[in-house]
């Protein structure tokens, strides 16, 4: 190796510090510059990575022997999910002392070949990947055999989360169903999730209806405590509906939680993982670009995504803690640019610029503020604070 990249060997000490004695010293390395290299390219297209790890300096051998080492990480059974990112999101948690988690699980595709489910944790307006799998699109599944694939992930989830920490889970319409909620329930978890509309539900008085009938008309909105899910033998439960002015239909959330108006709010923290999807897919990791298709090798190419992930959030909070710590003028009365961009966005720049630096700078690879709001809304208060006193003092 001829350059020693100072950012490049605190990822290296970070991902090895949490891989168990048994991973070869060859995998550590073929983990970290998967990593990296992800990063500086912006692609987890293998080509891509191993063009970034050139650039860099990080290997005096040729871009073509290059890719050839880190494809060999696709074939490596050592890379595992379980075994080399597992053990690092459980001891990320633990360190960051959250008093609460929020825990969103949705699927996606990758293109026609690829179906995966996440589940992630919310962090200030964004996602971090903790578990997934991963399927052929061409073979769906259903019934018992989509529902064993969840209880898997919940199981590993269950092996991660930090001991009697609350944890409410969010979901969309798939996983409105008992054959989900009734694992949570199991396991001490709350949720949110969205039902369908056409769902049976019973008030206290014993009037039965679909759920989205509890209210008629855009605006509305409808909160009571009841039984839903009559051809799963009803389950007691908390109801709320809302039918926004903007929206085609209403939303119909269920909940072990009280029934109350703020669960919409809570709902709407599922959003990030469509962002983190789009990470993956687009606006970071160009998954869907890359040359990647077979299901063995996109299982450990993800996890270097993860890695990769988990790393820029870590970086755009630093940049986030900087941004906040500077006073504000008190006369910015919109949202700074800064506050435009995403963490994972300000992250990934910064990293950007690390990856160039020849100058050593610590790193702090902890997620800390769990209970703060979304960056966008903290960087806007940030301002709007001082504008609005320092006005009101004639400054």
């Amino acid at each position: 190796m001829s350059i020693i990249v100072p950012i490049y060997k605190q990822i290296y000490n970070l991902i090895d510090s949490h891989l168990p004695k048994r991973i070869y010293k060859a995998t550590r390395e073929r983990l970290a510059l998967l990593t990296v290299g992800t990063i500086r390219a912006e692609s987890a297209s293998p080509a891509k990575i191993a063009e970034a790890v050139k650039e860099l300096g990080l290997s005096e051998a040729t871009i073509p022997s290059i890719e050839r080492r880190i494809r060999r990480i696709e074939n490596d059974p050592q890379v595992d999910d379980k075994i080399c990112f597992h053990p690092f999101a459980r001891e990320r948690l633990l360190i960051g002392h959250p008093n609460e988690l929020l825990l969103i699980i949705d699927p996606t595709t990758q293109d026609d070949r690829v179906v995966m489910v996440t589940v992630a944790v919310w962090y200030r307006g964004r996602s971090l990947p903790l578990v997934w799998t991963v399927w052929p699109a061409n073979v769906p599944l259903e019934g018992d055999r989509f529902w064993t694939r969840i209880e898997d992930l919940l199981k590993s989830v269950a092996q991660i989360l930090p001991k009697h920490v609350p944890v409410t889970w969010l979901a969309d319409r798939a996983f409105g169903t008992p054959a989900f909620t009734d694992l949570l329930i199991a396991r001490g978890w709350h949720y949110v999730v969205r039902a369908q509309g056409s769902t049976r539900c019973q008030d206290q008085r014993g009037k039965e209806r679909q759920i989205k009938h509890l209210i008629y008309l855009k605006g509305q909105k409808a909160k009571i405590r009841g039984l839903a899910f009559k051809k799963h033998g009803w389950r007691t439960v908390s109801i709320v509906v809302y039918w926004g002015k903007r929206h085609s239909e209403p939303l119909c959330l269920v909940s072990d939680l009280r029934p109350r108006w703020s669960l919409i709010h809570l709902y709407r923290r599922r959003y990030p993982i469509e962002a983190t999807f789009r990470d993956y897919k687009s606006a970071g990791w160009h998954w869907e670009q890359g040359q990647v298709v077979d299901l063995e090798h996109i299982k450990r190419l993800l996890v270097g995504m993860a890695f990769a992930t988990w790393i820029a959030l870590f970086v755009g909070t630093r940049v986030a803690t900087e941004l906040l710590a500077q006073p504000p003028t008190g006369r910015r009365r919109t949202v700074p640019w800064e506050g435009k961009r995403s963490l994972f966005s300000l992250g990934l720049q910064r990293l950007q610029e690390l990856l160039t630096r020849a100058s050593p700078v610590h790193m702090c690879w902890q997620l800390t503020d769990w209970n703060m709001p979304n960056w966008q809304s903290q960087i806007h208060f940030h301002h709007a604070r001082a504008f609005i006193f320092g006005a009101r003092n004639g400054t």
